[in-house]
């Protein structure tokens, strides 16, 4: 075999699994159901959403650090 054929080759295995990579990920991303969990998790312990904005704040906050409304009074359990 040719070294220059070895080069075409080795480039056109490269370009097919390169293209096969493309549609995997984009395969992966639309047989995902829509009310399929997240593989990001995300905790909200400790937050509370502000009624105007939708922003998180700390629970400790009285009023909405981005937006400045009040926030909603919660209450210690136990």
């Amino acid at each position: 075999m040719d070294p220059s054929q070895g080069v075409l080759l080795l480039t056109v295995a490269a370009f097919v699994g390169v293209v096969a990579t493309v549609i995997m990920l984009a395969a992966r991303g639309r047989l995902r159901s829509p009310d399929e969990e997240s593989p990001f998790g995300a905790s909200s312990e400790g937050m509370t959403a502000c009624r105007a904005c939708g922003r998180a704040n700390l629970t400790t906050e009285d009023r909405c650090l981005s937006c400045g409304a009040d926030l909603p009074v919660q209450h210690a359990l136990g």
